[in-house]
């Protein structure tokens, strides 16, 4: 097969071309680390941004509802809207608000009994593409048959290139928020282990997903091609080469917002910064604890650590979004 359609040169820059824009810096910091004993680590700690002595959850869960479409309909249908919109004119088609409409209906009702981490899963959609610049091209949300069953499985399947390799990345998304980080940890951790172990074949299905569901916007068709010979385990040489990375989102409740109730008001975000910085480093052991206990390797995870106030608080923050 001839590779011009996807020339080598430019394959890490046509697969990140198809990631969507997001206001991710506007709503959220990241504060810089680097660990002396740990230099394979990739991790990522965020925290909301703060408006005077408040972390802006109410903003972030407005924020993150915006995200629904994308993160639930297809690129095709997307760019169909607002073209079916812009040739109407003035005799409005509401095609764009119609998508986003039955985009929202995708998401749990609120007196759901089994209520999946919408929220969570939507940041991680919106951090994965905007840090790691690796496009959603498997949304479960868009896959659901029910609107109160929840879709299992990982969270979000998204692509990368690397190109000291040239082979297909394969992110795999996870997203955890509980009250507890090593709660959040352990959980993620052995989700992620039913992957890599292939438990009951659900590594299998994942790819499977991405075959039969993939979404990659206008990607030429021997493009597309190629890039699938990376999901069959079996008879390609590509399969061997496929680079599978697991993309974590640690939710958790975080003492340090309690703890800046009292000081100057200029001092809080560099009060609140001098906790979170001391963490670190135990944050970090902690989750290694739990990958190494599961089989999982630190260096094939890209982690994103995500305190909050009260992870209930988030959750209700979104709800109300929602209902908005």
């Amino acid at each position: 097969m001839q590779d011009e359609p996807f020339p080598t040169g430019s394959r890490a820059g046509r697969i990140s071309s198809i990631v969507d824009s997001h206001i991710v810096d506007v709503r959220i910091r990241r504060v810089d680390f680097t660990s002396t004993t740990l230099p394979c680590v990739n991790a990522h700690f965020l925290y909301p941004v703060f408006k005077d002595r408040r972390p802006t959850m109410e903003e972030l869960a407005k924020m993150l509802v915006k995200e629904i479409t994308k993160f639930c309909a297809t690129r095709a249908d997307r760019r169909k809207a607002k073209r079916l919109d812009n040739e109407a004119g003035d005799l409005e088609t509401g095609a764009v608000e119609e998508l986003a409409a039955k985009a929202r209906s995708l998401f749990m009702a609120p007196d759901a009994d089994d209520r999946s981490g919408e929220a969570g899963e939507l940041l991680l959609y919106a951090l994965i593409e905007h840090y790691l610049r690796a496009p959603l091209i498997v949304s479960k949300m868009r896959l659901k048959t029910s609107t109160n069953m929840p879709v299992h499985g990982a969270d979000g399947l998204h692509a990368g290139w690397c190109e000291k390799t040239d082979a297909l990345i394969l992110y795999f998304g996870e997203s955890k928020m509980h009250q507890q980080f090593a709660s959040a940890m352990q959980d993620a951790a052995e989700s992620v282990a039913a992957l890599v172990t292939n438990k009951g074949g659900r590594l299998e299905r994942e790819l499977d997903l991405v075959s039969n569901f993939h979404d990659l916007g206008n990607f030429p068709e021997q493009g597309i091609e190629y890039l699938l010979r990376f999901l069959n385990p079996f008879e390609t040489e590509e399969g061997n080469r496929r680079i599978d990375r697991f993309a974590i989102l640690v939710g958790f409740d975080y003492h340090a917002y309690a703890k800046v109730a009292d000081v100057p008001l200029a001092e809080v975000e560099e009060t609140f910064l001098n906790y979170y910085k001391r963490a670190m480093n135990q944050k970090i052991g902690t989750a290694r604890s739990h990958l190494k206990h599961n089989g999982i390797e630190l260096e094939n995870v890209d982690l994103f650590i995500f305190p909050v106030p009260s992870v209930d608080l988030f959750r209700a923050k979104f709800q109300e979004a929602m209902n908005g």
